[in-house]
């Protein structure tokens, strides 16, 4: 599917995909579907009927065979129960007071430069990145070569195969040296954890340099997407922008909603039907939209309850950070919100521009304004004659 670009802040979903339920790739792809229908593919994401392997045909690099999203069980299995830990509730919401440190240092830079701001490279791009450098524990002078190559190897929506593979081989090469440095210098972070599986024998470093490479595939992009996103739905909403501000306490239910109505991931890694050989993919966004599950599907609504969207996916494949983006646009939607009185988009939803891919729907750029609050006069002192 190739890549899209286009204008316009409310043009989620094309008229004629809100309509098909199960709409075929391409026209020359028999058998090959983009499922939209809900509870096709709450079975799709959860059967043990379709399977991931032998679908890829991008020529890839290094780290692709090791690919949590290219694992099929019971591969898939041993490999993620090595990163679970670092994912878990518990261990996500111990990051809590990070996380919400990184968002104010980062608000405190816009306010010190001032409006207009571009909140993707100013906030949401630093804050998913940051996040998740930390998490893993890479060390500050590599995180910029690491950054430049993951975007390379997965967010250039023109990229060609030649070109996606040798991002990949330079970021392999970029996180062999990161590894290599952490064998000498330990830290507390994800790699330092993989290293010593290795060193008990659990990984071969073979395994070890791709499996950590491949962390850096899509995680803090998507992350940044899903910011984004979730804050231009609250900027185009006003009635529920001001909700939420009289009703903190909806701040769970506006992600939620995000995550339902604005999905950065755009449709799942195809499978292959075991049996058929036919090939499958589910569009989240059309899933999310099903009217026969969500009332008023097309409307943005932060107290939709219940919200069993399928942004995250579902079953053995259901996203390994989700618990991680769900903070990070809860503390980063708060955040802004708070520090930045009277919020809002600082151009026309019309000029917003957006890149599209099988694997993620972004932002070109979200362009904001704030209103600085007055500061308070001095009262006059009054002059007593005598």
């Amino acid at each position: 599917m190739p890549a899209q670009h286009g204008k316009g802040g409310r043009a989620f979903i094309s008229g004629a995909l809100r309509e098909a339920l199960v709409c075929p790739v391409s026209a020359d792809s028999a058998g090959h579907r983009l499922i939209s229908d809900y509870g096709e593919a709450r079975h799709f994401l959860a059967g043990s009927a379709w399977s991931r392997v032998g679908v890829q045909v991008v020529p890839v690099g290094p780290a692709s065979a090791m690919s949590l999203t290219e694992m099929g069980a019971p591969r898939h299995a041993r490999f993620r129960g090595l990163l679970n830990s670092a994912f878990s509730a518990r261990t996500v919401q111990a990051r809590r007071p990070a996380l919400e440190r990184l968002a104010q240092a980062l608000v405190a830079r816009l306010r010190t430069a001032g409006g207009p701001a571009e909140a993707i490279g100013q906030f949401c791009r630093p804050f998913a990145f940051t996040t998740h450098c930390d998490v893993l524990g890479v060390p500050r002078p590599a995180r910029p070569a690491l950054y430049h190559w993951s975007l390379a190897r997965s967010a250039s929506a023109d990229a060609g195969g030649r070109e996606v593979h040798r991002a990949e081989v330079e970021l392999h090469r970029t996180v062999r040296l990161v590894l290599g440095e952490l064998h000498r210098r330990p830290g507390r972070g994800l790699l330092d954890l993989l290293i010593q599986k290795t060193g008990a024998g659990k990984l071969t470093e073979r395994e070890l340099e791709g499996l950590c490479a491949s962390l850096f595939f899509d995680g803090h992009l998507l992350a940044t997407a899903q910011l984004a996103n979730a804050l231009l739905c609250l900027l185009l909403h006003p009635t529920q922008l001001a909700c939420l501000r009289a009703h903190p306490q909806h701040l769970h239910g506006a992600v939620e909603e995000a995550l339902r109505y604005s999905p950065a991931h755009t449709v799942s890694v195809p499978r292959l039907a075991t049996r058929s050989g036919h090939r499958a993919a589910v569009a989240f966004a059309l899933a999310n939209r099903d009217p026969r599950i969500f009332e008023n599907p097309h409307r943005f609504d932060l107290t939709r309850t219940p919200n069993r969207h399928l942004a995250f996916g579902r079953g053995a494949h259901h996203c390994l950070g989700a618990e991680l983006a769900r903070l990070e646009v809860r503390i980063g939607l708060h955040t802004l919100l708070r520090e930045l009185p009277g919020l809002r988009l600082a151009i026309d939803e019309t000029a917003l521009t957006w890149s599209v891919t099988p694997a993620i729907r972004t932002l070109g750029s979200l362009p904001i304004r704030w209103s600085e609050p007055r500061r308070a006069r001095r009262p006059c002192s009054r002059v007593h004659r005598r």
